[in-house]
């Protein structure tokens, strides 16, 4: 049996450690992908750049010569971006710099860019990219791909959406009433707490509250729409669900033992608990390899040594054999004060030496 637990106990070592060798491969891939899509985006804006460059150049010195470039297959796209420049690329938690605690729904202003100033509704947050879409702001015209242009609803070559915006360059708006004159206006947030964070277990949902520090405001989470839930003719019944068809008691499992079998195959070495009929087997396995290592072990005696290990045996058999003795206590106190003695009498040599020189 002991050989079985040894397997079950090495078959988890070497899974876990395939785990680990499988995240961190996994790990390497994700940053080699965004190593890529960052050089992209790059290479793409630089690329851009340049372009515009060259072009105001050729503009400011050939003048009225300069060359038309809205004409061709550009006509109607030139000038605009390309929708895979609307976001940035995936960051690193190393690179994420502080900004406020923002969720969809919640009102905030940008405070640099084309658009400073302006406030807007957050459409949604993308945490990883640590960027948000600000609704109505930021908008920049995209070219759409040709089989879009293609489908039964035909789009144009260029339309205008929201182009998401660094967390940092964001500001929580909240609304707040003078207490001196009673006025209700919208305030930027400065600096903004997240306290008494715990966990609804019952839900399953994270709470918490944000407040702004030194005014003691708290600042409410947007209330999120409900969806309404869609009926289907194959669903179950709320009362079927509702039905209480099991009573627990403590004279029985609440799962029959063997659901085991069904979760874990019988034979897996991951397996760690075994029928009774499977332990006697094992156990009996042990004992007869156990005979049989001590029967090659006395073949490989001398007859000397046979004789002398089974007189031992019928000795031991008989109780002739004594354990070695146990020290008592007042053998214990002996022993130590006789080695403080011995530790003392070596620590004073070198002084004794000293003096006499």
């Amino acid at each position: 049996m002991q050989k079985v637990l040894q397997r079950t106990a090495r078959a988890k070592t070497q899974a876990a450690r395939r785990a680990a060798i499988r995240w961190e491969k996994e790990r390497s891939t994700r940053r080699t992908l965004q190593r890529s899509e960052h050089d992209e985006l790059w290479k793409m804006a630089s690329r851009d750049i340049k372009n515009a460059r060259i072009a105001r150049r050729e503009d400011r010195e050939l003048g009225p010569l300069a060359p038309k470039r809205d004409v061709g297959d550009s006509k109607e796209t030139y000038g605009v971006l390309d929708s895979r420049r609307t976001r940035g690329p995936i960051k690193r938690e190393e690179d994420k710099k502080d900004a406020q605690l923002i969720v969809a729904g919640d009102r905030v202003v940008i405070i640099e860019g084309r658009d400073k100033g302006r406030i807007g509704p957050v459409v949604r947050v993308d945490r990883k990219r640590h960027e948000a879409v600000v609704k109505g702001l930021n908008l920049v015209d995209i070219a759409v791909p040709e089989w879009m242009q293609q489908g039964e609803q035909k789009q144009p070559p260029v339309t205008s959406m929201e182009a998401a915006i660094p967390l940092p360059s964001l500001r929580l708006v909240h609304a707040l009433t003078d207490p001196d004159t009673g006025k209700t206006r919208d305030v930027i947030v400065k600096k903004i707490e997240v306290r008494d964070a715990w966990f609804d277990r019952h839900l399953g949902i994270h709470r918490s509250f944000r407040v702004i520090p030194g005014l003691e405001v708290v600042v409410p989470w947007p209330k999120r729409e409900r969806k309404e839930p869609v009926e289907n003719d194959c669903d179950t019944l709320r009362m079927e669900v509702e039905s209480k068809t099991w009573v627990p008691t403590l004279l029985r499992r609440p799962m029959p033992s063997s659901v085991i079998d069904e979760l874990r195959n019988k034979y897996s070495k991951f397996r760690s608990r075994h029928d009774e009929w499977f332990i006697a087997k094992k156990t009996a396995e042990d004992e007869q390899a156990k005979r049989e290592k001590l029967r090659l072990n006395e073949a490989g005696m001398t007859p000397v040594q046979q004789l002398r290990e089974l007189r031992r045996r019928e000795r031991k058999a008989a109780g002739e054999l004594q354990e070695r003795p146990k020290l008592s206590e007042d053998m214990l106190i002996r022993i130590g004060e006789i080695m403080a003695k011995n530790k003392g009498l070596m620590g004073s040599k070198p002084k004794e030496e000293a003096v006499s020189a």
